[in-house]
């Protein structure tokens, strides 16, 4: 089998484990009792978190730290939290907390480890697209959304830790026989520097926060998480308000996920005939702040469903263009902290924040009002975004 093609299917496989217990956190939740602002609280720890563990994980990456290792240890840490979480969930709030944010630091960072691991294989293999690698994720967690969404009435709601735990399983069976990066020649050499000595952590964060391109994606990348994963963290809230149930949130998951397939694949099409990478980002911001906005509006849940188009392109070009991106400002040496500290960051802020208001915001002035204002939020970082002119960064690479 071709790298590249293992390393899809280790995507893919990875993302089924990550729907069936992220994608239906607040729903999992929800089922054992607890309220929207104690969901919300929960799944702020969760990116609190991450805040924390992701830019110490890729400090360890870019000083020679296999992301491949690092991958492996941290989904077998989940497998053995896994089993744990049913038990402390019906313990009460303070027991979910402690587990919840246990495996945060595991499985859950995961996402963006394999992210890094990609990056580094670009580089090294010719046949190792981003887009198409990060493809395998949609496709698969489309498919575990929808069956998952399907199978919680009858097998019951702890059917989904047992489902995140085999898939987090089968990822290291994948994982295991790929070579970790540093085995590989590079594609060009002399695109490599050579290291530094040892770098503090402040020299680090001084040199990534210098750039200014970094810093305004920094802003909007937050921006973008606050209006987008606050949402689509209490969509099963919205989607009762409408009229809807789990199996029609496991749907409208699953149509957005197939056209974040196609047309991430199209984005890495695009990107080789010339596209410029700020185009995807644009694209983004304006179909999810227009998506955002329709949820506050809409009553059917047909409408609803369509509006999953405009969640597709917002959710494809973002994730092109995100990990690109943010490799491109700065030297290869840089790359591993540059990517999950963005990762840190943006997801962390903007999910913290996001999260935390929306448990209190859809308790206080309801779920119309509440997608106004995510959707002003995606609309104010594509005004920060333009008025960057991200056409002509160059971070640190010139």
């Amino acid at each position: 089998m071709r790298r590249s093609r293992q390393m899809f299917l280790l995507e893919g496989v990875y993302f089924i484990g990550f729907c069936t217990l992220y994608a239906y956190t607040v729903t999992i939740l929800l089922d054992y009792g607890y309220t929207e602002v104690q969901c919300g609280y929960i799944t702020m720890l969760q990116y609190l978190v991450m805040m924390i563990a992701g830019p110490i994980y890729g400090s360890r990456i870019d000083r020679g730290l296999s992301p491949k290792r690092l991958f492996i240890i941290l989904l077998l840490g989940g497998i053995v939290v896994t089993p744990l979480l049913p038990f402390c969930f019906a313990r009460g709030f303070s027991w979910a907390m402690v587990s919840f944010g246990a495996i945060s630091a595991l499985d859950f960072c995961g996402a963006s480890v394999i992210d890094a691991w990609i990056n580094q294989m670009t580089r090294r293999d010719a046949c190792i697209d981003y887009g198409v690698i990060r493809s395998a994720g949609s496709i698969f967690y489309a498919a575990a959304a929808l069956a998952a969404g399907y199978l919680i009435v009858p097998l019951g709601i702890n059917f989904l830790f047992w489902l995140h735990m085999g898939a987090l399983a089968l990822a290291v069976l994948l994982a295991w026989p790929l070579p970790d990066p540093a085995m590989l020649p590079l594609l060009q050499p002399e695109a490599e520097p050579v290291a530094p000595p040892k770098e503090s952590l402040w020299t680090s964060a001084k040199t990534l926060l210098g750039c200014r391109p970094y810093m305004i994606f920094l802003l909007c990348g937050t921006l973008y998480y606050f209006a987008t994963r606050s949402v689509n963290g209490y969509m099963q809230v919205i989607i009762n308000y409408i009229g809807g149930d789990a199996s029609t949130y496991g749907l409208s998951v699953f149509l957005y996920c197939v056209g974040e397939f196609l047309l991430m694949r199209l984005a890495s099409r695009l990107l080789r005939r010339g596209m410029k990478l700020p185009v995807l980002f644009i694209a983004s911001l304006s179909a999810l702040g227009l998506r955002i906005l329709l949820l506050g509006v809409l009553r059917s849940m047909a409408g609803v469903m369509a509006t999953q188009v405009l969640m597709s392109i917002g959710f494809a070009g973002f994730l092109r263009f995100n990990i690109e991106y943010v490799a491109s400002l700065f030297p290869p040496r840089y790359c591993g902290r540059a990517i999950l500290v963005s990762v840190a960051v943006t997801q962390g802020l903007g999910c913290i924040f996001g999260n935390l208001a929306g448990g209190y915001l859809l308790a206080s002035v309801g779920v119309p009002v509440y997608c106004f204002i995510c959707g002003g939020a995606m609309l104010l970082a594509l005004a920060i975004f333009v008025a960057g002119r991200p056409f002509g960064s160059t971070g640190l690479l010139n």
